[in-house]
């Protein structure tokens, strides 16, 4: 019998290249290993973006964008969050062995803090509902890269402490599958790819607007005829 694999992507915006290398690529290439479960995380989204037309567009463009590059619906899973009711119970029951301490070490919830962003209930209490979505579909890997092995490394806590309340082993912990090759995509600056650094190249985008996007591109000071050395700069990491 196969194991299980989970993956989930945030409705949050625009796919872009940083989603597909890091998340959608890795994820569809187990295909043929893992019995997959892909999922939207609407509910997620809602911690950033309370426009209901928005997330429900941005979900149908997630869904026809993994169907475009090879999703097989017929011998795996898809799924919209927010048709789960059970996800929410779950994490109901999860928040209620969890600390609070465990949540205010969470990656979102510091940058937030850090950036003086507003922080709502739904940041701080991300991981949980995070750890619900992999738990119940006792899911024995999840994908990840470096950057987030922390939600498994928590859920795998959250789940450890329910057992220990309700018994041994009713809960599975997973296992995070971090591959090596996945990195970071740099954005236009240099840091992380991300749709809140505002610094992302659209997987479908017009033509002029691409071109536009690419030429913005942050170059070093080295004269054109000059080589390049595509391993210190941010055009050679994202050609990469």
């Amino acid at each position: 019998m196969k194991k299980r694999a989970l993956t989930g992507i945030t409705p949050t915006g625009t796919i872009h290249i940083g989603n597909y290398f890091g998340a959608i690529a890795p994820a569809l290439s187990y295909q043929d290993q893992y019995e997959c479960f892909f999922f939207v995380a609407d509910f997620h989204a809602l911690t950033t973006n309370k426009n209901r037309e928005e997330i429900i567009s941005q979900t149908y463009d997630i869904v026809a964008a993994w169907l475009a590059f090879g999703f097989n619906p017929k011998r795996h899973f898809m799924y919209r969050q927010s048709d789960v009711p059970l996800t929410a119970e779950l994490a109901w029951y999860l928040s209620c062995v969890t600390g609070v301490g465990l949540l205010q070490k969470g990656h979102a919830y510091k940058d937030a803090l850090a950036k003086n962003k507003e922080v709502n209930h739904g940041v701080l209490a991300y991981p949980v509902l995070m750890a619900a979505d992999i738990l119940l579909y006792e899911a024995d890997i999840v994908p990840v890269g470096k950057d987030q092995k922390q939600h498994v490394e928590f859920t795998r806590d959250m789940a450890g402490s329910f057992n220990a309340v309700y018994g041994e082993g009713i809960l599975k912990l997973p296992t995070p599958l971090i591959r090596e090759e996945v990195m970071a995509v740099p954005g236009l600056d240099g840091r992380k790819m991300s749709k809140s650094y505002n610094n992302v190249i659209p997987l479908f985008e017009k033509p002029e607007k691409l071109k536009k996007l690419v030429m913005s591109i942050k170059t070093d000071s080295t004269p054109l005829e000059e080589p390049k050395d595509l391993d210190s700069t941010i055009i050679g990491a994202i050609y990469k």
